[in-house]
């Protein structure tokens, strides 16, 4: 008996030995769990926050990201909450000293094969509000950080931060003379593989990542059509809102709306548009209708850099 408690009084050091152990390392685990911060550094629209006058863009609660973890394919998805971003695993820093480099996208893809192949949303399911443009406003970020760089968080933010990868149109149609009864009843925009299935691609180099063909028929054409026709405010006009794959185009895409005026039905277009489409651009366009015929009041690329084209006329052409 006197051996067997012996044995116990020994062990008891062991144990306790044991324990702390266990508390530092859970202690250790604790700090070298990876925090995320992120924002939208270039002014846009997401689905988070819309607003028509300065454009801003912010993550709000229950927007999730992808996010890649250095030299692996397989993504985490991180939410934001009322507590900050919570990750769907737990994960830690390889070590406290060394930098590393971490990906992440929005919004979310489920079916995400790795991060060389990250599907991007279907373009062709818009619907032209203001309001649903987020779910289609693919954004990207890079960020290299070590551990003490930001005390635990991998920050993408400032120049790190999320950037948006395709353009977002807007065109505003307006009417020259208030009062009159003029109504949209379907608008169209086609040009070669604007609204085609991308996927993105982050590349072993930042210069390399990019948006790459899905593997699917092309897709040149969007529309709309109004059950009911739109009425045009006389002040502010109304405004569709579209997401297009960042490209340059041989040939500029044509715009064509079809409307009522006084009760006649008319159709007018534009090819006058531009070709280029670039990454992280807002073209704004104004399209002004009056009697004589349709007007393009110049481009405006906001938020980012600005440019002004002139004014081009067009003819009111009478639908047959």
């Amino acid at each position: 008996m006197n051996k067997i408690l012996l044995m116990g009084v020994c062990l008891l050091p062991l144990v306790a030995g044991c324990r702390q152990n266990e508390l530092a390392q859970e202690v250790n685990n604790v700090e070298a769990a990876i925090k995320l911060r992120a924002s939208v550094s270039v002014p846009g629209l997401s689905r988070t926050v819309f607003d028509a006058e300065d454009a801003s863009t912010s993550f709000s609660e229950g927007d999730a990201i992808g996010f890649f973890m250095p030299e692996d394919e397989n993504q985490v998805k991180w939410t934001l909450s009322g507590d900050g971003w919570n990750s769907e695993v737990p994960l830690m820093w390889e070590n406290k000293v060394d930098e590393f480099e971490f990906c992440a996208y929005y919004p979310y893809a489920e079916d995400a094969e790795s991060r060389e192949s990250v599907p991007m949303p279907d373009l062709s399911a818009q619907k032209g509000d203001a309001a649903g443009i987020g779910a289609y406003d693919f954004l990207a970020a890079r960020c290299t950080s070590s551990y003490s760089s930001n005390s635990g968080a991998v920050s993408f933010v400032g120049n790190h931060a999320f950037r948006h990868v395709c353009t977002l149109l807007s065109v505003t149609i307006k009417k020259d003379l208030s009062g009159e009864d003029v109504r949209i009843s379907g608008a169209t925009l086609r040009g070669t593989g604007l609204f085609s299935r991308m996927r993105y691609k982050f590349a072993p180099s930042s210069v390399d990542d990019g948006v790459q063909p899905a593997s699917s028929p092309s897709v040149d054409e969007l529309s709309f059509d109004y059950e009911e026709p739109v009425e045009i405010p006389d002040e502010t006009g109304y405004s569709l809102f579209i997401i297009c794959n960042p490209t340059v185009l041989s040939e500029s895409p044509r715009f064509s709306i079809a409307y009522v005026r006084d009760g006649i039905s008319y159709t007018a277009t534009t090819d006058k548009l531009g070709k280029e489409f670039l990454s992280g651009t807002f073209n704004k366009y104004t399209l002004k209708l009056t009697k004589e015929g349709l007007e393009l009041v110049g481009q405006e690329i906001a938020g980012w850099d600005e440019e002004v084209i002139p004014d081009i006329p067009l003819t009111e052409t009478p639908a047959e």
